[in-house]
């Protein structure tokens, strides 16, 4: 952790990201400092993970798949393969977790981990990944009618938070009529039989 620099992957975003993309991860990672300080969790490491969780969202889906299979890269990701087939876009989460370990030398397994999953979570999320989970959906850059009042709702609980921005998720994907995830199906069942 001693040995990330803040402003390499200042320099790093700026090459690869658009002037769009960049300020909304700069509002993810403000708006997670806030929520770790709130939730005694570490800000360093929110910071981090709030400014490289869409790293790798310059690549379109189809580079995507190919910057997992060209290079051989070893990705532990269960439903790879029905999501390069459906959803490769969304592979920039996974994307974003090897850019963090290979360009930035970052080990800390709960960054990767909120990195990798700040898209479709997961089962038993530590802390720090939901709060990454619920920023990239609530920061001050999302102009959605729900988002104010959860960014209230944050300030307060997060666990609330994290499970209304995992419905609103859902309730998404199922509006849009486009495939489901078994990832994000994964993730709801888990939480709402914790929350029974």
């Amino acid at each position: 952790m001693k040995n990330v620099k803040i402003q390499e992957i200042f320099d790093y975003l700026y090459e690869h990201l658009t002037p769009e993309r960049i300020e909304h991860s700069y509002n993810v990672a403000a708006l997670a400092i806030k929520l770790a300080y709130k939730n005694n969790t570490d800000v360093l490491k929110a910071q981090i993970a709030g400014l490289l969780h869409d790293c790798a969202k310059y690549m379109t889906g189809k580079e995507l798949v190919d910057f997992f299979n060209k290079y051989d890269r070893k990705i532990t990701y269960k439903y790879f393969k029905k999501t390069s087939k459906f959803l490769p876009h969304l592979l920039h989460s996974f994307g974003g977790g090897v850019i963090a370990k290979e360009k930035f030398k970052i080990e800390d397994k709960d960054i990767l981990n909120a990195i990798k999953n700040h898209t479709q979570g997961r089962r038993n999320m530590s802390t720090l990944e939901k709060i990454i989970f619920v920023a990239d959906s609530i920061s001050d850059d999302r102009k959605l009618n729900y988002v104010k009042r959860l960014q209230e709702l944050a300030k307060k609980d997060l666990e609330k938070t994290f499970f209304e921005v995992l419905r609103k998720k859902v309730e998404y994907i199922i509006k849009q009529r486009t495939y489901i995830l078994q990832q994000i199906v994964d993730t709801w069942n888990w939480y709402v039989s914790k929350n029974k």
